[in-house]
């Protein structure tokens, strides 16, 4: 194992990590983020202004906010640790690790969206509505790094230092926590539009891209850069038909090829290694 890999998780150790403080902080945080932060949605349909797409991305964004208020009550009163503790062994964020990260990522989805789009002519088409565009820019610009950001302190920061409690092996705990990742993520449209099996290892691929890269980075930043640019272009630049984000996007594509993302994303994320950890390998 990396001694960067050890060193983050073994951050887990500097606090209380008995296995039942993890489980009561796993019903803690799902509260929070499934119970507390869905109230502004079903008021949402209750007021039947549910069919108005920018208020319903803005209410169920809300529910993130409050996946990280239970984060912070696990992490800070369960475990006595900081909650930059999930981040890095500083304790600090490193914004430039964080644009290094989503720089690399924007230039490998924009090449699978032009090579998708030279290999399937008409699957994209121009869908660009200047209105509704800029007011869904506003809203995935300010919103959309805060969910990805949530999410990788949960599934990337919380759950790999948990796992890796258990075990020393990188690919076991890597493994775990893109599981735990996926199994949220079938609650998806896409799921019931293109089958649960494939659906499931699109989304563990890129668990598994974005929990390779923290631990072997031994930090966060590079899979918090990764995942919110991976999300921003997908809401506003190369979306597709009956996506779980639906926003105004540039480009729609007229479905999801599942199979092609899943080929896609596997070559993405060894090319986004390989441009990252070179200078290292070397």
């Amino acid at each position: 194992m990396l001694p960067q890999t050890e060193r983050y998780l073994d951050l887990a150790r500097a606090g209380r990590n008995a296995w039942w403080r993890y489980a009561l902080g796993v019903l803690v945080i799902a509260f929070f983020w499934l119970a507390l932060g869905y109230v502004p949605y079903f008021a949402l349909v209750a007021s039947g202004l549910e069919t108005d797409p920018l208020l319903q991305f803005v209410a169920v964004n809300f529910s993130i906010f409050m996946m990280l208020a239970g984060l912070a009550v696990a992490v800070k009163c369960l475990h006595g640790r900081p909650v930059m503790s999930l981040v890095s062994p500083d304790g600090r964020l490193d914004f430039r690790r964080i644009a290094h990260g989503a720089a690399v990522w924007v230039l490998i989805a924009a090449l699978v969206a032009a090579l998708e789009h030279a290999l399937f002519p008409g699957r994209y088409y121009l869908s660009f509505n200047p209105d509704r565009f800029f007011m869904f820019f506003a809203a995935v610009a300010v919103l959309t790094p805060i969910q990805c950001a949530a999410e990788e302190l949960v599934f990337r920061g919380y759950a790999l230092q948990a796992f890796g409690l258990l075990t020393r092996r990188p690919w076991a705990i890597a493994c775990a926590s893109s599981l735990a990742f996926t199994l949220p993520h079938l609650l998806n449209p896409e799921v019931y539009r293109y089958g649960v099996l494939i659906m499931a290892a699109n989304y563990f691929a890129i668990g598994m891209v974005l929990a390779t890269v923290t631990l072997r980075d031994g930090r966060l930043e590079l899979a918090i850069g990764l995942h919110a640019v991976n999300n921003v272009f997908l809401a506003l630049f190369a979306n597709y038909e009956g996506s779980a984000l639906m926003t105004e996007s540039v480009f729609t594509a007229a479905v999801l090829d599942p199979v092609y993302s899943l080929v896609t994303l596997a070559v993405g994320g060894l090319l986004f290694h390989w441009w990252i950890f070179r200078r290292v390998a070397a």
